[in-house]
């Protein structure tokens, strides 16, 4: 697989800081080049500089998960038609955040219908309260919004392909959707796997760490070792990096876990570096300041009941 695993560099935190408070820092300056990799056929691993992107192209048109920010839409679709695809006729929504769905009313314009899960479209439509600090997300226009939603399971038969789009909740967020490629034998995963790297837990919109450990035990049974693994950050991958993932998850719940057994407060807690053997391996987002940001989110996972989850 070496020969197409890309390095994610890009900071998560200043990609979401971005997002929400200047929308259109990108429209003054030289936008990233877009990236596509073929990891299997008829599907493209895509990435411009928010969340990893997947599409399926054959004959029936060019299906596209996740949209990326919306000044990236035509320099994606150029790429998509550049390998042999068009502008994407579906464009299904991992989840809420930004970095995967700014993109959505620009590529309905280019003619895709977009999906998601039920979630994904309440929480776009709603003003939530910010998580752990965050600036406080606004509703997003109407013409972003899923056209279709689903509740559990939804299947389509698109380009030979057998497409399953899965809910997985209390994950990343309380919507995660992953697509599972049958005949590719592809996993995109959305944000449930941040590939090498300590992930962004959504606590306030029903994020849970013991959720993502779950959600990840489900995929890891849709899989073997053969199967290309597409996470929502960082390189494309495969089984065994998902499971060295989960365990660095279960390992790091754990250790807080523990403290907060023995009654320790969140900031006696992230003073004591309960994750510090694990830091050199996987603190590769905003450096010190993710590790306590990241502790936090397993604190919260475990004993705080966010309101603004419901």
């Amino acid at each position: 697989m070496t020969g197409w695993m890309i390095k994610l560099k890009v900071c998560f935190g200043l990609i979401l800081l971005i997002a929400v408070s200047c929308p259109g820092a990108w429209a003054a300056n030289k936008l990233p080049p877009v990236k596509a990799h073929q990891v299997a056929p008829h599907v493209w691993y895509l990435h411009a500089a928010g969340g990893n992107m997947t599409a399926l192209i054959g004959k029936d048109g060019t299906l596209l998960v996740d949209a990326e920010f919306k000044p990236f839409v035509p320099e994606i679709i150029a790429k998509l038609k550049a390998i042999g695809g068009s502008a994407p006729q579906f464009v299904i929504d991992t989840h809420y955040h930004s970095d995967h769905t700014g993109g959505n009313g620009a590529m309905r314009a280019a003619g895709a219908t977009v999906i998601a899960q039920t979630r994904v479209r309440d929480r776009m439509t709603w003003v939530q309260r910010p998580a752990l600090g965050a600036s406080v997300p606004a509703p997003v226009p109407v013409a972003d919004l899923p056209d279709i939603t689903y509740e559990r399971h939804l299947t389509l038969h698109y380009d030979g392909e057998t497409v399953h789009v899965r809910h997985l909740p209390g994950g990343h967020t309380d919507g995660d959707s992953t697509v599972v490629f049958e005949q590719a034998n592809v996993v995109a995963t959305g944000d449930l796997f941040f590939n090498g790297m300590y992930p962004y837990i959504d606590v306030n919109a029903g994020g849970n760490v013991s959720g993502v450990i779950a959600d990840i035990d489900r995929m890891l049974g849709w899989m073997n070792d053969k199967t290309v693994v597409i996470p929502g950050h960082g390189p494309v991958t495969d089984k065994a990096r998902l499971k060295r993932y989960r365990d660095m998850l279960v390992e790091a719940r754990d250790r807080v876990r523990k403290l907060i057994d023995a009654g320790k407060t969140l900031e006696e807690i992230q003073a004591l570096r309960p994750t510090a053997s694990l830091d050199a391996t996987w603190d590769r987002l905003e450096k010190g300041q993710g590790v306590r940001r990241f502790v936090g989110e397993l604190y919260y996972s475990q004993v705080v009941h966010f309101p603004g989850a419901e």
